[in-house]
């Protein structure tokens, strides 16, 4: 393989001037001597891509006109792309090491069946903080999380067999054959899940997803939302995604299980919200409607994602669920003790019975 395949950096922005000049001007003290960078514009209406035009030339800009949201921009620009390998990078993010991309691509040459690297990502406030070093699940099947969120770095994800579940969009290079081979993001999730999901599918392949400490990223957690708080919108999106992220990409034997415990789940969630948080019930029975008038789409996918998996659910999981510590949300702790109380140890007898079976 080239010492220096070509590299395209690709920024997302929706109105995110007030990180641009930052992300830019890190992003260009790369030291890695093959690539290119691009914007692109979600129909921002606060004079990024005048800016963008004005301060850093060297960058290509692609205009949607309109947000396409997070999935259907990243596929339709990459599809264009000629680049070996594609790094998505959120605009809320500083490069702290210039030679993060000699590190990225010599992570994913150096073993053929590496299809992603995730970044080490910190927080943009305290970089002894970390952010992110990719996902993992959240037993079981009640979402995803991201693997070190608010832990001190100590390095104990630096270890060159540590593997996460998944990328994190904000900050990963993938490569770009396998990102369409894989079908790209799903586009109907517009925001949240889709570097999860994907994730999960490039598994289904045989593939794998490494780690990279040395390309190290500052993150502001959720700079380009309104805010940090899960509000009901990203509470809807994620719970809806989340449903058909499980229903097309899980096998035949784990589909049922998965299924009713997301449902059991959705109630617990409902219930509690209901007594906490009243607005954040709702969404998540939009989440499973909107589900339910996607079925027949859904079932078309999930019989293009089944009938091309190379790996079983049992190995899966051993992926998707490592025995390692995760953030968990401070609110309300009495009752999420007790969902996970009821999950884990309910779950954890059907996932040996799995691996039982499969073995």
């Amino acid at each position: 393989m080239p010492t220096h395949p070509p590299v395209a950096i690709v920024i997302l922005n929706y109105n995110g001037l007030r990180w641009l000049r930052e992300c830019l001007s890190s992003v260009f003290t790369t030291d890695y001597p093959n690539y290119e960078v691009y914007l692109i514009d979600n129909g921002s209406t606060d004079g990024s891509v005048t800016y963008v035009e004005r301060n850093f030339p060297r960058a290509r800009i692609i205009e949607n006109g309109r947000n396409l949201g997070f999935a259907q921009a990243y596929n339709d620009a990459i599809r264009k792309m000629q680049a070996d390998y594609i790094l998505l990078l959120n605009t809320d993010t500083k490069v702290l090491a210039p030679e993060w991309l000699h590190e990225l691509v010599g992570t994913v040459q150096r073993d053929a069946n590496i299809v992603a690297v995730a970044c080490k990502m910190v927080s943009m406030d305290a970089g002894s903080i970390l952010n992110s070093v990719g996902g993992m699940g959240i037993p079981y099947w009640r979402g995803f999380v991201d693997i070190g969120h608010d832990m001190v770095d100590s390095g104990q994800f630096d270890n060159p067999e540590f593997q996460p579940f998944a990328f994190c969009g904000g900050a990963a290079l993938l490569d770009r054959n396998t990102f369409i081979r894989a079908g790209c993001f799903d586009a109907k999730f517009y925001l949240y899940v889709e570097d999860a999901d994907l994730s999960w599918r490039v598994r289904l392949l045989g593939h794998s997803i490494a780690y990279s400490p040395k390309a190290k990223v500052a993150h502001y957690f959720s700079g380009s939302a309104d805010s940090r708080d899960v509000g009901p919108m990203k509470l809807y999106y994620c719970h809806r995604n989340l449903l058909r992220t499980i229903l097309k990409n899980c096998g035949k034997e784990t589909l049922p299980w998965a299924v009713s415990t997301y449902f059991l789940f959705s109630l617990f969630a409902t219930l509690g919200f209901g007594i906490y948080e009243p607005k954040k019930a709702s969404p998540i029975m939009r989440a499973i409607m909107w589900n339910l008038l996607n079925l027949p789409d859904t079932f078309a996918e999930r019989r293009r994602i089944q009938e091309t998996r190379k790996i079983g659910d049992a190995e899966i999981l051993r992926c998707m669920y490592p025995p390692i510590e995760r953030n968990q949300p401070t609110e309300h702790p009495r009752l999420l003790r007790m969902i996970n109380i009821i999950f884990e140890i309910r779950q954890r007898k059907k996932a040996k019975a799995l691996e039982d079976k499969e073995d």
